[in-house]
């Protein structure tokens, strides 16, 4: 009994993180040297260019099974006493990039980025997930003017092989855009046991439409403003066995579809030619055909950065996140589900440290620590680990040729 509801809560733990995933993508911020110096214009007659560049991180997680399954018929951590899994991270990867000018105005972008993950941890359990991870990204870009932003078409292949293969999936996307102004993307995401009913959503396969819109302008001299929309719907695979779709409430043979609209608003404030700030609000509505699945996400933030000199730089970043779940009422102390029962709600502070050290053109140093404190309004005992504490540290070491 213990064992079925913990795999039953680690797998509602699963769905929260399947929104988070790409909440954490929207999330991301742009923060880096770029924001203070402007990005030189790449020329139509500039020749051919190689780079090649590589590192090597380690990575302290003390909440490691996030984004990772717990089917109980896949995984051997099912069932775990504490669902919260400590381990390292160990990344070695290389970065081949080709940018060449095709004709006049027309240029062809190639990148290759292998790279070997090693994960230890878990009384030796997380080396299933041991992976070789390799994208090949390729970009056709025409600048019909150079006051306009370039017309891109983009192509993009990632392949994940795990110690354990029920893990192996494929990922290509399809890319059309006008700059970063308006941008559309078609994901199509394929696991390669396409037969296996799942426990876990992270292990299917999907298809993603996603339509993004940016635009950025200037306030006064030393401010400026950024605002971005994204649409996005994912359609997933129906390989689902009893347990989800019971909980979910899908029958069987029946797509979940979802609809998400992701907005962000940032103003940034360069107080001198050292330190800048940043404050944004970040919005993430999830909606769906299974109410299971219905949640909206709220983000504010405050960042600081400042730079030492080029290449040398220190950011932090404090936030809190509000998640409502519309379609799932909490259960009371006596395991049922009342008329006014309220729905689940979840918060969360994080705080963000970033050092970039960069020793010369060729070596440069990264080390990032981040904390997150989830607290649930869950009374049942068996949720009780979604009140939890998520730490990550990570040092990496980069070098260009």
């Amino acid at each position: 009994m213990k064992k079925a509801a913990f795999s039953l809560g680690l797998c509602l733990l699963t769905f929260i993180h399947l929104g988070a995933s790409s909440l954490c993508a929207q999330l991301q911020t742009e923060f880096g040297q770029s924001l203070f110096e402007k990005e030189a214009e790449t020329s139509e007659t500039e020749p051919a260019e190689l780079t090649v560049n590589a590192h090597i991180s380690n990575t302290f997680n003390n909440h490691i099974e996030l984004g990772l399954s717990v089917d109980p018929y896949t995984s051997s951590l099912a069932g775990q006493d504490d669902p919260q899994l400590s381990g390292l991270i160990n990344r070695f990867g290389v970065n081949l990039s080709g940018d060449l000018p095709v004709v006049d105005k027309l240029r062809f972008k190639l990148q290759y980025t292998p790279q070997i993950e090693n994960y230890t941890g878990a009384e030796g359990k997380l080396s299933e997930f041991n992976a070789f991870n390799n994208a090949l990204s390729t970009e056709l870009s025409f600048r019909p003017a150079a006051s306009l932003p370039p017309l891109v078409a983009s192509y993009q292949v990632q392949r994940l092989l795990r110690t354990s293969n029920v893990y192996n999936n494929t990922a290509q996307q399809f890319g059309f855009g006008f700059g970063r102004v308006l941008e559309y993307n078609f994901r199509l995401h394929r696991f390669d046991d396409e037969e296996m009913r799942r426990e876990d959503f992270l292990l299917i396969g999907s298809n993603t439409h996603n339509m993004t819109m940016r635009l950025q302008f200037g306030i006064l001299k030393q401010m400026l403003g950024k605002l971005e929309y994204g649409l996005e719907h994912s359609s997933y695979e129906t390989n689902l066995n009893n347990l989800i779709l019971g909980v979910t409430g899908l029958e069987d043979n029946e797509r979940r579809n979802d609809l998400r609209h992701i907005s962000s608003a940032k103003l940034i404030q360069v107080a001198t030619e050292q330190l800048m700030f940043q404050q944004e609000v970040n919005l993430f509505l999830n909606r769906s055909n299974v109410d299971f699945f219905k949640f909206v996400s709220s983000e504010v933030a405050a960042n600081a950065f400042y730079r030492i000199k080029t290449g040398r730089w220190i950011r932090f970043r404090l936030s809190g996140v509000w998640i409502d779940f519309d379609g799932r009422q909490i259960l009371n102390k006596m395991g049922i589900i009342t008329e006014d029962a309220p729905i689940r709600s979840d918060n969360q502070i994080g705080a963000n440290l970033q050092l970039n050290w960069e020793f010369n053109q060729y070596l440069t140093l990264n080390a990032d620590y981040q904390i997150t404190r989830n607290k649930t309004n869950e009374l049942d005992p068996f949720l009780d680990f979604l009140n939890y504490t998520h730490t990550i540290a990570t040092v990496t070491l980069r070098g260009a040729y």
